[in-house]
């Protein structure tokens, strides 16, 4: 097949996993089936036709506004849909088939997990020690994962890595707490960290805890700004782990072995 065509075929797959995602986050942490029942108006609880119910594109047609009852749709629906499609697009172009298989159903539970953490400060264990265990068996299954050529090898590298991360923002969370007296950080991030280590090893850690607080702080007092608030206000850190995560699998990591570290550990990476 052609690689465009293959690639564009990508596109709209995972522009199709991203409309699912879209009920994911949705009705997860509301304790809802995500399969049952179809998909339905988020206003009046009319069922979608599938006519409209087409990722982006049934967004654009109704111009925003649910056909059934003119409710304002979310702009988050065609957005987490098209970041999906691109994500989805890019991994293919960049990697094999097993590893882009692995890195997309990574980046489709940071998607939910970054939507879910948005809206409820929180990050399902199902997204976060799902994910430690599923990084693991990803890792003996897909060694290059983990740069390595044996199984075995690799799956101890994964679940090192993950109960590395996992320990070291638990570790950093409490220290902040301990110093500003208050919660400074949820137990979910250092989860989701873990399991981000199961996925990618611990050379990743420095790109992703320097970006994620780069990211956050900025996206934070961007946001203090703009609504005239005093500090104090919970701000998801799930949405920046997760984001730095996609950073460092698609252009990151190659960054840091031919510019930066070319000659150290992380040129095995």
């Amino acid at each position: 097949m052609n690689p465009w065509v293959e690639t564009a075929a990508i596109f709209v797959a995972g522009a199709c996993v991203g409309s699912f995602l879209n009920v994911c986050i949705l009705r997860w942490p509301l304790g809802l089936s995500v399969i049952h029942p179809a998909s339905r108006c988020p206003a009046c609880g009319q069922k979608i036709p599938g006519k409209l119910n087409l990722p982006i594109l049934g967004y654009l047609k109704l111009r925003g506004r649910a056909r059934c009852c003119g409710a304002h749709l979310d702009p988050r629906y065609p957005v987490v849909e098209l970041l999906t499609a691109v994500i989805f697009a890019s991994l293919w172009i960049l990697y094999p088939p097993k590893v882009f298989l692995v890195y997309a159903i990574l980046s489709a539970g940071l998607i939910v997990a970054s939507g879910i953490d948005w809206d409820h400060l929180v990050i399902p264990d199902g997204l976060t020690l799902g994910g430690v265990a599923v990084g693991i068996c990803s890792s003996y299954l897909v060694p290059e994962l983990q740069n390595q050529n044996h199984s075995p090898d690799a799956m101890v590298r994964s679940a090192l890595s993950a109960a590395i991360g996992g320990a070291l923002l638990y570790l950093l969370a409490k220290g902040a707490s301990w110093l500003l007296q208050k919660e400074a950080m949820g137990v979910g991030d250092a989860k989701l960290l873990a399991a981000l280590g199961a996925f990618l090893g611990w050379p990743s850690f420095p790109w992703i805890l320097a970006f994620s607080s780069l990211a956050g702080t900025g996206v934070g007092v961007a946001i203090l700004l703009g609504r005239k608030q005093k500090t104090g206000v919970k701000i998801p850190y799930g949405p920046y782990l997760a984001l730095a995560s996609l950073t460092w699998i698609l252009g990151g990591k190659q960054l840091v072995q031919k510019y930066l570290f070319n000659n150290s550990v992380y040129s095995g990476f």
